[in-house]
């Protein structure tokens, strides 16, 4: 047929028109691949400034809250001083070292008079008053100035007159109502103060440059300069005052870790236009062979095809398994360690770096059952999954629950060639589950205590009467008995009223604790307190030959409480200490109540109480048991002794424990609030 065509009709440059159209071809896949190639460098370079950003606005924040935090701690300083008066100067020194301990860069605090001289001043290293005058009041005068006219703090910066060092002031006026008293100016090292704030906040591989104006005055991290133009972003914090510049940019090795997508794509469009182009021209030319290249053509097509869906997948995996909130470990089929997912390092705190290589046996806490282990690694040898919680170890050494899947990766020959582990950190759920049962099983044992209560209660109100009879029935029996009545009646008669005194005290134990009374406080003190309880329990103290030794510091300040009730217990713990102390022998009984004033941090003034005795002591198994009611180890007694004792000293906001003393014996300690804790009404 084509040699049948007139010859006008034939193209005269046949090899021209199939170069152009090969030309074409390539063109259009090159330039299809450039702006793929493009598109895929501007959404890394998208998602790179994206995480500067982010990293930005963390340092912002971080910087903002931190200082704010100081300003904070020196306003209240300022306020408690503002309502009380000037403190006394060892006062004043204690609050102000506290604060330089607490703080990382805290340089110096001083106390400025109204007139800007310098009061009193506590520095970590030795300053002057001359030097702390020509820090504040010299060169930042004007910062003063406006802290005192806005009635508001001012921070400011400048230089160390002696070291050089960039410095920052936090100015904070005093003011007593309407009066103007001072000011109260913190002094803290730049460099110090952002390298503890930024170095927990930085991110991995990214740099942080501060800046004062054009002075620089923290910088931290690596990467070239051109990198910091590059990438770099740059936000201003405002500081009551001061404006800061912040600038974060990626260092070079996190660069240099982009996706190699682009350039492959690159390469692979460049390498698919000249096939393309070569496949256009070769079926130009060789028209005897167009079925067989239009037949390779789309091979080539459905293989590129596969290809892209096969990269696609796997880019959706990658991001599936990299976003997971479950942790992710691979393995291979010895168990060394291949990779690990952001959340695995987020919640052990190992990088991939670190762990590379070894077997995930590293974070065993030691209380997991060997067992369990050996039956996990046969499970996933022999092909199977196992499923099982694990109590594991971080890298800072907490321990954590897991609940790990692990199952074998098969190759295309059906060998098991790597293990998956899939894990959830389940330590947070465990402790609420735990918290669930301990709380059922407080309202189980309150519920039961209750009946307990209800039926003492009940007990007692029908004995009470017919022992009151009893006892009113011996009384007169021993007034109308003859007088030559022998000694075995007298002894019985004797017997019998102190049984009735006995179970009276069983009555009122069980009353008391089955219907506690409101409380009626009063301030007390204490060492009279202790005195009135100890001649209370003055006889079986004689009886046991117990001696007693009482340490009450001079001094101690009154506290506000219930006297009946406050006796009561000291009362029964005294008594209880004396018969601890019978049946020794190596040492004379002795009891030691030693009475202290308590000063936590943090916390109101309190006094603690303790009695201790050489007696012989509690068993260890008994120590959680003491304060159950009806909880006894004696013959005689209800077991309420101490369960009363300890519901009087939870109703003064106090606390009760039981310790055992060394060599022997028992230390009970009551610690009791001062003052009156609002809202206490005895309930």
């Amino acid at each position: 047929m084509e040699h049948a065509l007139p010859a006008a009709v034939i193209p005269e440059s046949p090899r021209a028109t199939t170069g152009w159209l090969a030309l074409l071809a390539g063109l259009a896949v090159v330039a299809a691949t450039l702006g793929l190639w493009q598109a895929l460098t501007a959404q890394e370079r998208a998602a790179t400034e994206r995480a500067v950003n982010l990293n930005l606005e963390a340092v912002n924040n971080e910087i903002g809250s931190r200082i704010d935090s100081r300003v904070l701690a020196l306003t209240r300083m300022a306020r408690r001083w503002s309502l009380r008066g000037r403190p006394p100067r060892a006062e004043w020194e204690s609050d102000a070292r506290l604060y330089l301990s607490h703080y990382a860069g805290h340089a110096a605090i001083a106390r400025l008079e109204p007139d800007l001289r310098a009061g009193w001043v506590l520095a970590r290293e030795p300053v002057s008053e001359r030097d702390i005058l020509q820090l504040v009041a010299g060169r930042n005068q004007e910062a003063l100035q406006s802290a005192r006219l806005r009635r508001d703090v001012r921070l400011a910066s400048s230089l160390d007159p002696v070291t050089g060092n960039r410095l920052l002031l936090v100015c904070v006026p005093v003011f007593r109502g309407e009066d103007f008293d001072g000011f109260i100016v913190g002094v803290f090292g730049a460099q110090p103060m952002l390298e503890a704030i930024l170095l927990p906040s930085l991110a991995q591989h990214y740099s942080v440059a501060v800046l004062d104006d054009e002075a620089e005055i923290f910088r931290r991290g690596g990467g070239t300069e051109s990198s910091a133009a590059d990438w770099g972003q740059e936000r201003t914090v405002s500081l009551h005052g001061l404006e800061w510049r912040v600038r974060v940019w990626p260092q070079e090795e996190l660069l240099e870790r982009r996706s190699p997508l682009p350039g492959a794509v690159l390469a692979g469009g460049l390498s698919l236009a000249l096939l393309i182009a070569l496949t256009v021209r070769l079926a130009q030319v060789a028209r005897l062979r167009a079925r067989e290249t239009e037949s390779v053509n789309l091979e080539l097509k459905g293989v590129v095809a596969r290809h892209q869906q096969v990269n696609e997948r796997l880019r959706k995996l990658s991001r599936a398994v990299e976003q997971s909130p479950s942790m992710v470990l691979i393995t291979d089929n010895l168990g060394a360690i291949e990779y690990i997912n952001p959340r695995f390092s987020q919640v052990t705190g190992y990088t991939l770096e670190e762990i590379s290589g070894k077997n995930p046996r590293f974070l065993k806490s030691g209380e997991t059952d060997p067992a369990q282990y050996r039956h996990l690694w046969q499970t996933i040898t022999a092909g199977n999954e196992w499923r099982g919680v694990l109590h594991d170890r971080k890298k800072n050494g907490d321990l954590f629950w897991v609940h790990s899947a692990i199952s074998p990766i098969r190759d295309a020959e059906g060998a098991i060639a790597h293990f998956l582990a899939e894990m959830e950190d389940v330590t947070e759920h465990r402790r609420l589950e735990q918290q669930v049962a301990e709380h059922n099983r407080e309202i189980a044992k309150s519920q039961a205590l209750a009946a307990m209560g209800q039926a003492a209660s009940m007990i007692a109100h029908d004995l009470r009467n017919p022992l009151s009879t009893i006892k009113m029935g011996l009384q007169i029996l021993g007034k109308k008995l003859p007088p030559d009545r022998t000694e075995e009646e007298k002894e019985l008669l004797q017997i019998s009223q102190e049984q009735v005194r006995y179970m009276e005290e069983v009555l009122s134990d069980l009353l008391s604790y089955s219907a506690p009374d409101a409380l009626k406080p009063e301030w007390l003190s204490v060492d009279k307190l202790l005195d009135t309880a100890l001649m209370l329990s003055q006889k079986p103290v004689e009886e046991h030959g117990v001696r007693v030794n009482t340490r009450y510091p001079p001094g101690l300040p009154v506290l506000y409480g219930d006297a009946n009730k406050l006796r009561q217990v000291f009362t029964n713990l005294i008594v209880n200490a004396a018969q601890a102390t019978s049946g020794g022998e190596k040492a004379p009984p002795t009891i030691v109540i030693d009475a202290r004033l308590r000063l936590p941090a943090g916390d109101s003034p309190s006094i603690q109480i303790e009695i201790c005795d050489n007696g012989c002591g509690v068993a260890p198994e008994h120590l959680d048991k003491v304060f159950e009611p009806f909880f006894t180890t004696r013959a005689q007694g209800t077991g309420l002794g101490l369960p009363i004792a300890r519901r009087i000293v939870e109703q003064h906001q106090g606390s009760i424990s039981l310790q055992p003393e060394v060599p022997r014996g028992t230390r009970v300690t009551v610690v009791l609030p001062l003052a009156p804790a609002h809202g206490r009404n005895g309930s």
